[in-house]
C-alpha cells in the first residue's frame, strides 16, 4: 500500500509538466569498485563478509552498471542497474553472493536542492559454504523485494568545466532500513558528454524468511569509488 501511494504522488506531481517543456537525456555506463563489508546469512548459517574495494577485481566474477536520467528545468526521471557477481573466501567460509539493483525514481527541482522520491528493486542471491572441518552443509538462498525511498540532491557547477553532483537517500518497504550517499565529480568533454568519477555507499538491513522458511538475512555496506562516461 505504502509503494502505491508513493507511486501515485510520483506520478500526481510529474503529470502537470510532463509535456511542457524538451527533456534532456543522458546515459552513463560506469565501473564501482566496491568494497563489501557486513553480515550474511542463510537458515542457521551465519558469516561475515569483508572485501576491500581493492580487492573487488580479484573477486568479481560479473558486473553490469548503468544509469539514465532525463530531465527538464524543473523535473526529472532517473533509472539504475547495479549488478554485481562475487566469489569470496572468508576465514571459516567460502562466499557466491551476486546482487541486483534496480532503482527507478522521479527527481522535483526547486532553487536550491532537488528531492527525489522512487521505488528499488533488490535480489540477492546468496551462496555459504563453511570450510570448517565440522559436517555443515552448503547453505543456499535468494530473496528479492522492493523498497521506496526519498532523498535530495544538489548540483553544484565549480567552474564552466567542472561541477559536482552529491545524493542522499533513505528507504525502506521489504527490508528493514536502506539508506545510500553519492558524490561524483563531472568533467565537461565537450559536446561529447562528460567524464564522471565520484563516490558511492549503499547500506542495507534486511531480516526476512524465504519462501522455504528458511531465514535470509543482510547487514551489509558497498562502498566505493566509481568512474564513468556520461554521453549526453
Amino acid at each position: 500500500m505504502k509503494l502505491k501511494l508513493l507511486l501515485g504522488a510520483t506520478l500526481i506531481m510529474a503529470a502537470p509538466h510532463a509535456n511542457a517543456q524538451e527533456w534532456a537525456w543522458s546515459l552513463t555506463p560506469y565501473l564501482w569498485a566496491a568494497g563489501i563489508d557486513g553480515d550474511v546469512g542463510v537458515g542457521p548459517i551465519q558469516a561475515d563478509l569483508s572485501v576491500n574495494f581493492g580487492d573487488i577485481v580479484d573477486v568479481l566474477s560479473g558486473a553490469a552498471l548503468m544509469h539514465v536520467e532525463a530531465q527538464t528545468d524543473d523535473q526529472g526521471y532517473f533509472g539504475d542497474l547495479v549488478y554485481l557477481a562475487t566469489e569470496t573466501d572468508e576465514d571459516r567460509a567460502k562466499i557466491e553472493l551476486d546482487t541486483t539493483i534496480v532503482e527507478l525514481g522521479y527527481l522535483r527541482k526547486t532553487s536550491r536542492i532537488g528531492l527525489e522520491f522512487g521505488i528499488r528493486y533488490w535480489d540477492f542471491d546468496l551462496e555459504i559454504d563453511p570450510t570448517t572441518t565440522l559436517p555443515v552443509a552448503t547453505a543456499q538462498g535468494e530473496s528479492d523485494w522492493v523498497d521506496g525511498f526519498i532523498g535530495v540532491r544538489h548540483v553544484h557547477e565549480i567552474n564552466d568545466k567542472w561541477n559536482l553532483t552529491t545524493r542522499a537517500n533513505i528507504g525502506t518497504g521489504g527490508a528493514d532500513f536502506t539508506y545510500g550517499i553519492g558524490v561524483v565529480f563531472g568533467r565537461e568533454m565537450g559536446s561529447s558528454g562528460q567524464f564522471v568519477v565520484g563516490v558511492k555507499l549503499v547500506d542495507i538491513d534486511y531480516d526476512d524468511t524465504t519462501a522455504n522458511g528458511r531465514p535470509f538475512t543482510l547487514d551489509t555496506m558497498f562502498l566505493g569509488g566509481t568512474i564513468g562516461y556520461m554521453f549526453d
